[in-house]
């Protein structure tokens, strides 16, 4: 029989997890990126073109007011034209139409932006990172979960923002893992909205702190759903754990957000939970040296 080909080895279940956790990485990647462009040559012909049209609209209604002012009594074909129109109400509303969508693409702009943070994956190796826009850019993508249901009320999301300096990291990998870690807060709170279905006082929330020791940056992601049992809080970052039901996804994300924060980034992460008042996840990541 020939000697087994290290290549062939049967790979256990931590290194299936990550090479599927690398492919899906590549792949989100190149959409990210796709899309980001995508969004960005259209919605730079918008933005670039409303100042001109609101300057163009301004003027227009400008040169009706002046001819209002000095031909008051026009013939009674313009008068009808006038009333058909409304052009009071559209002389009123159209600046308001040109702000909104001025206001439109400021929104896309920001989700550009957001999705460019969001999915930087391309780099192979670490660079330095403000975790305060990789937390927003995240936040951002999540918006549409945190809005209310039919079973709670909108989430609302404080943030605690200390003075941090920038971290070695992995950007995209690192935003993955928050995203993973918030949306398993989400999910919870909607666990617990399901489980107390006529407590009013329950409102929804999310924290997130960040703060500084002398040799790391701290995390803080906070919740105040229904908790984790002390048995649970043990196995909850292990591979292969499946944490959700079936339809809500495949319950893996905490096994990879420990090895994101952990393998790669040296880092720590730890659960602290309370059954009724909430559960708490802890980041610790190694300061940035400094060069």
């Amino acid at each position: 029989m020939s000697p087994t080909n290290p290549s062939e080895e049967q790979l256990n279940t931590a290194e299936i997890l990550q090479l599927v956790q690398q492919e899906k990485t590549a792949t989100l990647s190149h959409l990210v990126s796709s899309v980001v462009h995508e969004i960005n040559n259209p919605l730079g012909c918008i933005a670039g073109n409303i100042t001109y049209i609101k300057d163009y609209v301004k003027d227009l209604l400008n040169l009706i007011e002046l001819y209002q002012e000095h031909y008051p009594d026009p013939v009674n074909e313009i008068t009808d034209e006038i009333d058909a129109i409304d052009l009071e109400y559209l002389m009123e509303d159209v600046p308001k139409l040109l702000s909104a969508m001025e206001n439109g693409a400021e929104r896309l702009h920001q989700i550009s932006n957001a999705l460019r943070t969001f999915g930087r994956f391309e780099s192979d190796r670490k660079v330095l990172f403000n975790i305060h826009d990789g937390i927003d850019s995240v936040l951002l993508m999540l918006k549409s979960r945190c809005k209310g249901t039919k079973i709670r009320s909108p989430i609302e999301v404080i943030k605690n923002y200390g003075d941090i300096p920038e971290i070695n990291c992995y950007p995209g990998h690192f935003n993955q893992a928050l995203s993973y870690l918030i949306n398993y807060g989400i999910d919870a709170l909607d666990e617990k909205a399901k489980a107390q279905p006529s407590n009013p006082e329950f409102k929804p929330t999310i924290t997130i702190k960040t703060s500084l020791t002398s040799d790391a940056v701290i995390l803080s992601i906070q919740d105040n759903s229904l908790g984790i049992s002390e048995s649970d809080q043990k196995t909850i970052f292990e591979e292969l754990l499946v944490t959700k039901r079936v339809e809500q996804g495949t319950g893996i994300g905490l096994s990879v957000s420990r090895q994101i924060i952990e393998d790669r980034h040296q880092g720590k992460i730890k659960c602290q939970s309370s059954l009724g008042i909430g559960t708490e996840f802890i980041i610790e990541l190694p300061r940035a040296s400094e060069s």
